[in-house]
């Protein structure tokens, strides 16, 4: 672990004209960075006590490292298996099929499936299927007049329904199958505001405990106002970052975004609408820039090295 971090003190060091910027994130966490104008005595000073809060910090690091996801899927897991979940297929009469999930709660679960000129039957599943679970169905005809409900028990392969027209040709069909555990969705949900409750306090603490440490050094030092290219950031960033750092951020991002497009891939194979799960959208489009940035950094480094060993400067 030690090794991953060597020389990432250098990192929050930009050289300009007249010493070195260092660059600090904001002590209130939220807001922008601050920069300082440092010698290089000072900046020495500093990335020494950088080198020693990283060393202090590995055994919380590592600690956090195993625990965190070990609780983070545990109780995902947990949560995956609370409640139920009721799948419905509609196929129309073209032979279109369109699948998709929706929570069975406390009062059960409604589908509603289009009739001919505006008719609609209506089921309303009464719970996990069971013993005393079962699929109230009405019909409402077009002018929304609704008839008298039927009732019929919902077992664990579920039930189908079928609408025909006046001639007796099949209009819509449903197929509605109950099932022990979440959504996707809701279990997305979940992992993210459980990682959040997780990761959340985590990052606030070793911020404070680093800032703290830092403060009695930045007390006195000149603020830098002025503005450092993206091009030099970039330079600067990928000469010192380590290699190990590098690759290690490049493949976690890069998993995450295969881990979303699986989902939306499945999503799609099972006809399910993908436009209705934005998180994974969101998720996959920054790890897929992330990943980018990172592959871009390694061609970067590769060949500032390759230059120097050249002895040619750009």
């Amino acid at each position: 672990m030690a090794g991953l971090y060597n020389g990432a003190e250098e990192l929050a060091f930009t050289p300009v004209a007249g010493g070195f910027v260092f660059q600090t994130n904001n002590p209130w966490l939220l807001g922008p960075r601050r920069r300082y104008l440092v010698n290089e005595a000072q900046k020495a000073i500093i990335a020494a006590r950088i080198r020693e809060t990283l060393r202090r910090l590995i055994p919380a690091v590592i600690v956090a490292a195993i625990v965190i996801p070990l609780v983070l899927v545990g109780a995902t897991f947990w949560l995956a298996f609370q409640g139920a979940t009721l799948s419905v297929t509609v196929t129309n009469a073209t032979g279109d099929t369109t699948s998709y999930t929706q929570p069975i709660d406390a009062d059960g679960s409604t589908v509603v499936l289009a009739g001919q000129a505006g008719a609609k039957m209506i089921y309303h599943v009464s719970g996990f299927p069971g013993k005393n679970a079962t699929v109230t169905y009405t019909w409402v005809d077009k002018t929304g007049k609704a008839g008298a409900p039927s009732s019929i028990p919902f077992g664990p392969t579920g039930m189908k329904g079928v609408l025909v027209d006046d001639n007796h040709r099949a209009i819509n069909s449903a197929v509605l199958v109950g099932r022990r555990g979440a959504t996707p969705n809701a279990i997305l949900l979940d992992a993210l505001l459980l990682g959040l409750a997780l990761f959340g306090p985590y990052f606030v603490l070793m911020h404070l405990y680093s800032m703290r440490r830092l403060r009695p050094l930045l007390t006195d030092l000149p603020r830098y106002h002025g503005r450092i290219p993206l091009r030099v950031r970039s330079r600067s960033f990928a000469s010192k970052v380590p290699l190990k750092l590098l690759v290690v951020m490049g493949i976690g991002s890069a998993a995450a975004c295969v881990g979303n497009g699986i989902g939306l891939v499945t999503a799609m194979l099972e006809h399910r609408p993908i436009v209705n799960q934005p998180i994974s959208w969101i998720t996959m489009t920054a790890s897929a820039l992330t990943t980018a940035w990172f592959v871009y950094l390694m061609i970067l480094r590769a060949r500032l090295r390759r230059n120097a060993s050249l002895g040619v400067t750009e």
